[in-house]
């Protein structure tokens, strides 16, 4: 098999995975095969991505993997929705009829190495269209057991005139994931995404939309990793009018590491953006937020937002922040801002005066802060760690 002599070959750049068992997890994979094979090449070209690269200038993705036992780890996804002729879900034999489809986020992203990655190894497909809007919310769960890597991959296509909202619950494992979503939104449908991230595995998460004319895109996240965690999306604006909104709130387990980075490509006009996050760090946690906008020079009437503000709650926990704007034209609405640092002092004090102990003032604040983008109606507010509810 050429795909797999290639990955023995190259075992120069990928010397600390096991070569018995990266032989055993090719021979597992026996469709679309010239696929998988272009893009090894290309993943071998780039390279497992370090902090040489600027948009993993915070994640060293290849000494966090290093030792990693790289066999096809056991990954369940299941999938709850009412059964109805408005959802169609396929398994590999979406992709065995849409070879095109296929090897599509490179024709967007030809650059990250994750993608190429995934594509070369995925073991777990799952192509979603929704034709109509569904009665309930669609609930996906990705649970992967013992050791080793997985490479989920998800394909949405979403109909015009689409409401939809989505809850993907990422669990368990003790190896790497590396997930790849994608969403093709058409007219005038709105996409509500609810994502928790609990995994105990190194996660790496690409998450790609393409937006159509009056779409809307909105996803809250809950970052709670047990390890080392990645989410990056990149969003691009095809249609006038459609509008994204991406808010994460991040609060790390002990030791571990949390990075969020949002791209949104503005290609058309009178499109905005909007990205946001809350971190809540202690215990030599770290966590970076990374948002880049970028609006090109025959791109009119655009609005992009961007803020952070992380709480550190003792001198061991950091945060990074990289806001970034290309604006190559003045018709444009455009902030950003970001603020890192402890809970503020007068709050504290005069909560104290009413009678309040400092954790009690303390816990007040931080319930503020979340609430943010969680409020009580939100359906993450149940997954909060218990000393925020």
């Amino acid at each position: 098999m050429k795909l797999k002599k290639m990955a023995m070959r190259d075992l120069t750049m990928v010397n600390f995975l096991n070569s018995e068992k990266l032989d055993q997890s090719f021979d597992n994979l026996s469709s679309l095969m010239d696929e998988r094979d272009e893009a090894y090449r290309n993943f071998k070209n780039i390279g497992i991505p370090s902090k040489r690269n600027e948009r993993w200038k915070y994640t060293d993705l290849k000494n966090n993997i290093r030792g990693i036992d790289f066999s096809l780890c056991k990954t369940s996804i299941d999938i709850k929705t009412a059964i109805s002729d408005k959802i169609d879900i396929s398994e590999i034999d979406y992709f065995n009829k849409n070879k095109n489809d296929y090897l599509k986020p490179i024709q967007y992203l030809n650059d990250e190495a994750v993608i190429y990655l995934n594509l070369s190894y995925s073991n777990l497909f799952r192509g979603i269209t929704i034709k109509e809007s569904p009665d309930k919310p669609i609930l996906i769960n990705i649970d992967s057991l013992g050791e080793g890597m997985s490479f989920p991959r998800f394909i949405f296509n979403i109909y015009p005139n689409v409401n939809v909202e989505i809850h993907f619950f990422n669990r368990g494992g003790e190896g790497f994931i590396n997930q790849l979503i994608e969403f093709n939104i058409d007219n005038n449908s709105t996409v509500n995404i609810f994502r928790v991230n609990e995994s105990t595995s190194i996660h790496s998460e690409t998450f790609m939309a393409y937006l159509g004319t009056n779409s809307n895109l909105l996803l809250t996240n809950l970052s709670l990793p047990k390890n080392k965690s990645r989410f990056q999306a990149f969003n691009s604006f095809n249609g006038e009018h459609s509008s994204s909104v991406f808010k994460s709130v991040s609060i790390p387990f002990e030791g571990c590491k949390d990075d969020f980075l949002v791209y949104n490509n503005h290609i058309v006009s009178s499109c905005s953006s909007d990205v946001g996050m809350r971190s809540i760090l202690e215990k030599g946690v770290e966590c970076s937020f990374q948002a880049l906008i970028d609006i090109e020079n025959k791109v009119k009437n655009s609005k992009a937002e961007q803020d952070c503000r992380a709480i550190l709650l003792d001198e061991k926990a950091s945060m990074n922040a990289k806001p970034e704007m290309k604006i190559f034209n003045n018709d444009v609405v455009c902030k950003h801002g970001t603020t890192i640092g402890s809970l503020n002092k007068d709050q504290i004090f005069y909560l104290n005066s009413r009678g309040l102990s400092k954790s009690k003032a303390e816990k007040i604040l931080i319930q503020g802060i979340i609430s943010e983008y969680i409020p009580e109606n939100s359906p993450l507010i149940n997954f909060l760690p218990e000393n925020y509810k």
